[in-house]
């Protein structure tokens, strides 16, 4: 081996060189197979200098940096980041929220409020975490985990008739 310009010991034809000891080689990183290569995680960003009006939805998970402003849709999970600012109604998997939402929030997992956090709207969630710290101005609604697509249809009879506690109508 050569250190610091000296010639490495001469070699006979064929002859492979010494492999070096001080430096191994990392192994060749095996190819991805099958559905792991399907598996892989997405993630899509909002960036801080970004505003968006509009409807947004897809089937991966979404960090907001910047400002929204109308409808959010994604089947995984949403995060809000700290210096965001949302005006929307928001779908989604799980939301985790650090930044400044205005609308309702509805989540099939869980909706966290962290310590910096602020929503003004509803929650729908089966659970539900809010950090000292955070603030929150609506109600909640923990009520399953299933979130209908659209209200339940009117019965066809006439609505019964209400009484008060003593029994009279």
């Amino acid at each position: 081996m050569g250190f610091f310009g000296s010639k490495p010991a001469p070699r006979t034809e064929g002859e492979r060189p010494a492999p070096s000891h001080d430096s191994p080689r990392p192994a060749a990183a095996p190819a991805p197979t099958g559905p792991k290569a399907a598996t892989e995680v997405k993630t899509a960003v909002i960036g801080p200098n970004i505003r968006i009006q509009g409807e947004l939805s897809g089937d991966e998970d979404l960090v907001v940096e910047g400002r929204v402003e109308g409808k959010i849709s994604v089947s995984k999970g949403l995060r809000i980041g700290p210096q965001a600012q949302v005006n929307a109604e928001v779908k989604a998997h799980h939301v985790v929220i650090a930044g400044r939402v205005v609308g309702n929030v509805v989540a099939a997992e869980k909706v966290e409020i962290l310590p910096s956090g602020i929503l003004e709207g509803n929650i729908r969630s089966p659970k539900i975490a809010i950090a000292e710290g955070a603030q929150f101005k609506g109600s909640v609604d923990m009520g399953g985990k299933s979130v209908p697509a659209s209200p339940a249809p009117a019965s066809s009879g006439p609505a019964p008739e209400k009484k008060d506690a003593s029994g009279k109508s």
